[in-house]
C-alpha cells in the first residue's frame, strides 16, 4: 500500500493453498492495518472447495509485497 491509503481498507491479499503439489495462492479479503500487516476478514469456507489455506479468517498476517500484490508469509505477533 502506498502512504496515504486509508486504514481499515478492505483489499485482496494472497494466501498459500497447502494441499497443492506446487505453490498456489488464493486471493482472500483482508483489512489493511499498517505497512505490510493485514487482518483476514474473508469468511469463505475454503475447505468446501477442497482447499487448505495456510492462514484463515481472523488471522493477522505479515505480507510480502511483490509487484503491488501482497502475499501472506507469517502470522503477525
Amino acid at each position: 500500500m502506498r502512504e496515504g491509503k486509508a486504514l481499515n481498507m478492505t483489499t485482496n491479499i494472497y494466501v498459500e493453498i497447502l494441499n497443492e503439489d506446487m505453490p498456489v495462492w488464493r486471493p482472500v479479503k483482508a483489512v489493511y492495518l499498517k505497512e505490510n500487516i493485514f487482518k483476514i476478514v474473508d469468511k469463505t469456507d475454503f475447505e468446501k472447495l477442497d482447499e487448505m489455506l495456510e492462514f484463515g479468517f481472523d488471522d493477522t498476517v505479515v505480507c510480502k509485497n511483490s509487484n503491488g500484490n501482497f502475499y501472506a508469509v507469517k502470522l503477525y505477533s
